[in-house]
């Protein structure tokens, strides 16, 4: 019996775990926390995904509040500089505009709304110059009633949370333009920068046994 309860133990202390804030639920969120899941068991470790304040997650991952992010844009690591990139892409999404003019180009509208805690059009605004207004919202949602009252001329989203959050949402009433593709990365605090290469090593080899293409195929991301 003591030999029993040493071996626990002993296994209690061995456990090691990475914690990150829980994503907004979409089918991309569920993969990758499954893949991430699987990558981190192989290298003794288990993945705590705690509920956290979104808009304040990247912040919590910088100062080490939190282990890294789950997934996020390779550009990320310029404003956080203690997140290192696992240089193996998650999945790719569309950074899309949606406005209410057919001919005008995101240049020529007066304003747009873009969401805070996604950096993707932010980091986009920053390569291409945009003089209007730019007014930043905390959902999908805000946005777009924001869109269809015609308080902005245009909103920068993510397709994948607008097709999750507001399946039914009818895009046609506006004209949609994809401004780039865009790839997610997994994130890691500099304290485990020695975790980066057995990580990446370990995605490979998912990939190589076909364990990736299932995950997506289950997550319906093909």
């Amino acid at each position: 019996m003591i030999s029993c309860l040493l071996t626990s133990l002993s296994t209690l202390a061995n456990t090691k775990q990475m914690r990150f804030n829980r994503p907004a639920d979409t089918p991309q969120a569920r993969y990758v926390i499954e893949l991430m899941t699987l990558a981190y068991k192989e290298l003794g470790y288990d993945v705590d995904i705690i509920d956290f304040n979104h808009q304040s997650a990247l912040s919590a991952a910088n100062n080490g509040t939190l282990d890294g992010q789950l997934g996020r844009i390779a550009s990320i690591s310029q404003q956080y500089q203690n997140l290192h990139q696992v240089n193996f892409s998650l999945f790719e999404f569309n950074l899309v505009l949606l406005k209410n003019c057919q001919q005008c180009t995101l240049e020529q509208l007066d304003n747009i709304a873009i969401q805070v805690g996604y950096p993707a059009a932010q980091s986009y605004l920053n390569e291409h110059p945009f003089i209007g207004d730019i007014i930043k919202v905390k959902s999908v949602t805000a946005q777009l009633n924001l869109l269809t009252q015609g308080k902005v001329q245009g909103v920068i989203l993510l397709d994948f949370l607008l097709s999750t959050k507001h399946p039914k949402f009818n895009i046609k009433q506006f004209q949609t333009e994809v401004l780039a593709p865009i790839k997610s990365f997994h994130f890691l605090h500099s304290r485990h920068s020695a975790l980066i290469p057995k990580l990446e090593e370990q995605l490979h080899k998912l990939n190589e046994n076909g364990t990736i293409r299932l995950l997506r195929a289950k997550h319906n991301l093909d």
